[in-house]
């Protein structure tokens, strides 16, 4: 499907760094819009999605409809459910009836998408961008290039604890390695920390191991292991007419809602809760493995310290502070957005607030200096002004056909889904109906 991609040699309207599931987002809803020269660039040699995470047992937390482009644009060749038909299998998958689709195939569906379109390079890193007044110049090597616009597809980085930083090496280290590491289990004492998805599939994992560790301890600084609020009313939190609202919101506003909505996405899907729930049972009561566990909640990490060959783990809770021996350490803490270094040069010219964080427009372009002709984009960087969809799946078809239409300036994509349910924010959005960032983004 070559239509509408350019060489890496062709003048540009829009670079992409950075090839992960949102930059390939906008990839594919760019292919019906030829006229948008453009070129997405990879570091990596090939895309993969989370690979040290992607356990047999790993699934979707969002339904397989939140795909790459089907919430905009049903009929574009780069569904999910297209991608079942090309590969042949859309029956099997049908009958198969999975409640939560598997990680694996979700990684596989978005390589396929790769393979079909042309505008994506990898193994091409960028090392820096830099304006001129009329374009920005991105320096990649033999493949660097100009373009008139910039979108930023990169900005998470592993969340390692100040306490663990030091200790980093084969036996300490981020969950989001897991599956590329060696380390010891058999016979081990291993420390999970942190009680989202990742640590609960780790622990999950470990228990579920041919040869388990002789102990393993999961840590959680939460109240409990806490499920998805998977509700239907949670769920509207993550449609545009919220996000919209949202974005209008006082800053000291958003921040509260913000943390009161989080279990809408930063928790344990149930079916994996009641699982790991399920082993602990068998592991007590029905099998003749000699396999220890500890869950601890309400718990922070306070130090870790070489121990001999292994480490000396301190936890703090509202009891005591706790001492354990950990063989290994895994660090199950997320990701948090980092301004991405290549921005340097440029840096002193784009807007940031208080707290460090990009000023973000409605549009998701960013807030800076340059000539309101060349736009800086970023997806994933947005959680503070347009909420929980924003690092979510079920936001990523619409902030990719919001980006498309500000770069076409048009409405390639409808992007007027503005109905909820429940009367969110009430006079505090005193806008007509019809008005907003559906009217208002460029196109």
């Amino acid at each position: 499907m070559g239509r509408g991609h350019e060489s890496s040699r062709t003048p540009l309207d829009v670079v992409g760094v950075g090839v992960g599931p949102f930059n390939l987002s906008l990839a594919a809803l760019l292919w019906k819009v030829p006229a948008i020269r453009a070129r997405f660039l990879e570091a990596r040699p090939r895309f993969e999605w989370h690979s040290g995470l992607l356990f047999d047992h790993a699934t979707l937390q969002s339904p397989y409809l939140k795909d790459l482009a089907l919430l905009v644009d049903p009929t574009s060749p780069f569904t999910f459910l297209n991608y079942l038909v090309r590969e042949g299998r859309i029956y099997r998958f049908v009958v198969a009836d999975y409640a939560n689709v598997p990680r694996k195939e979700f990684n596989r569906y978005f390589q396929w998408v790769c393979r079909e379109l042309d505008c994506l390079s990898f193994g091409t890193h960028v090392d820096a961008v830099e304006y001129t007044g009329d374009r920005l110049l991105v320096e990649a090597g033999a493949a660097s290039c100009s373009a008139r616009h910039l979108v930023l597809g990169v900005g998470h980085v592993p969340n390692i604890p100040d306490e663990a930083r030091p200790h980093l090496g084969p036996t300490v280290f981020h969950g989001g390695e897991y599956l590329h590491r060696t380390f010891p289990k058999r016979d081990a004492s291993i420390v999970v920390v942190g009680g989202g998805q990742t640590g609960a599939e780790i622990f999950y994992d470990l228990l579920s191991e041919r040869h388990p560790p002789r102990h393993v301890t999961w840590v959680t600084r939460r109240h409990n292991f806490v499920p998805f609020d998977e509700s239907a009313f949670a769920n509207e939190l993550y449609v545009p007419g919220y996000a919209e609202r949202f974005f209008r919101l006082p800053a000291s506003e958003r921040a509260r809602l913000l943390e009161k909505q989080k279990y809408s996405s930063d928790a344990i899907l149930a079916p994996l809760l009641l699982a790991i729930y399920r082993r602990l049972y068998e592991l007590d009561y029905l099998s003749a493995r000699d396999v220890g566990y500890r869950l601890l909640v309400d718990r922070t990490l306070a130090e870790i310290a070489p121990d001999g060959d292994g480490w000396t783990v301190v936890t703090e809770g509202p009891g005591a502070r706790e001492v354990m021996y950990a063989d290994v350490v895994v660090l199950a803490t997320g990701f948090k957005f980092e301004r991405p270094p290549l921005l340097e040069p440029i840096l002193d010219r784009i807007e940031l607030d208080e707290q460090g964080r990009f000023v973000m427009n409605e549009d998701f372009s960013l807030a800076w200096d340059g000539d309101p002709v060349n736009r800086i984009y970023a997806h994933n960087a947005a959680l503070h002004s347009h909420g929980w969809i924003d690092p979510n799946f079920a936001g990523m078809a619409w902030r990719s056909a919001v980006i498309a239409n500000s770069l076409a300036e048009e409405q390639v994509y409808d992007v007027s889904a503005l109905e909820t349910a429940v009367d969110w924010l009430g006079d505090l959005v005193p806008e007509p109906a019809g008005e907003g960032l559906a009217a208002r983004a460029r196109g």
